[in-house]
């Protein structure tokens, strides 16, 4: 499988699973600064632009789409209008913010098993 078309794919589960109305604008980056630090990000979504950014560079092309994975589910949330509620500026949000922490949990759940999924269907 392409590696585009990849991306492409999971958004169409992702779609069709969650009832996605607006596809989110997904922004490859590469930064090798951030690349080097132990905890430099992975990615995140930018709820006001509806944008998913993933960090590229020196990371498993699975490891990469499990980051979108992770990212799709929050836009689903903001589609919801579930990341109206919470405090997202501080830090440490998903450990302070009962309701934030709740919707990280629910990103990496539904995120891991999307991409799990999509990777078992995969290898039919």
């Amino acid at each position: 499988m392409e590696y585009k078309q990849s991306f492409r794919d999971l958004y169409q589960e992702a779609k069709e699973k969650y009832n996605i109305q607006q596809a989110p604008k997904l922004i490859l980056r590469k930064d090798i600064d951030n690349a080097k630090k132990i905890f430099g990000r992975t990615a995140y979504y930018d709820p006001g632009n509806e944008e998913i950014v993933v960090f590229i560079t020196n990371r498993h092309p699975k490891d990469i789409l499990r980051s979108y994975c992770h990212e799709l589910i929050h836009h689903v949330q903001n589609e919801r209008g579930d990341l109206n509620i919470g405090d997202t500026l501080s830090p440490t949000y998903a450990q302070d913010d009962d309701h934030m922490r709740k919707m990280e949990m629910e990103a990496y759940l539904k995120g891991n098993l999307l991409l799990r999924d999509f990777e078992d269907n995969f290898k039919k």
